[in-house]
């Protein structure tokens, strides 16, 4: 049995696997490149996303239930190829990312109360490493049983 933690982290995950310009995106990255946790800016891992979970706020409701928000970061690095600017490149990397986690995941719905951008930045590298990177970080509420992290809790 999973917690609705971690089905939310494998939805995420699961959904930023789908950005490839065949599912209308702008970027390439594909299937076996998402990771968790793995520094990709840092290894110039390419191309590659990584989820980085943050701290998790948690508060008890007045129906039983623990309303947590989680943080997460989303890390991405791919390359230009030359062909463009590597700012616009990551502008439209970070696009991706904000469009596959905020308007085509559906799967998310059952899990989660909302889910928001909250911050967003590109990632500049020397110009001749062909290299666009982007961080978005997204706050994800949602609701559990009180004491019990493997249920959803509705109101």
């Amino acid at each position: 049995m999973k917690t609705i933690r971690e089905q939310i982290i494998e939805c995420l995950m699961a959904q930023l696997e789908t950005i490839t310009p065949t599912n209308g995106y702008a970027s390439l990255v594909g299937i076996g490149n998402v990771y968790r946790g793995v520094p990709v800016l840092e290894q110039q891992v390419v191309p590659a996303i990584s989820i980085w979970e943050q701290a998790e706020m948690r508060e008890r409701n007045k129906f039983g239930g623990t309303v947590k928000t989680l943080s997460i970061r989303i890390e991405g690095l791919i390359e230009t190829n030359g062909d463009k600017h590597p700012s616009s490149v990551a502008n439209a990397l970070l696009g991706d990312l904000e469009k596959a986690l905020m308007l085509s995941d559906t799967t998310l719905d059952p899990l989660i109360n909302d889910i928001q951008d909250t911050a967003a930045s590109v990632v500049h590298f020397d110009f001749d490493q062909q290299l666009a990177g982007a961080i978005i970080e997204f706050e994800i509420q949602y609701t559990t049983e009180w004491g019990n992290p493997y249920n959803t809790h509705e109101h």
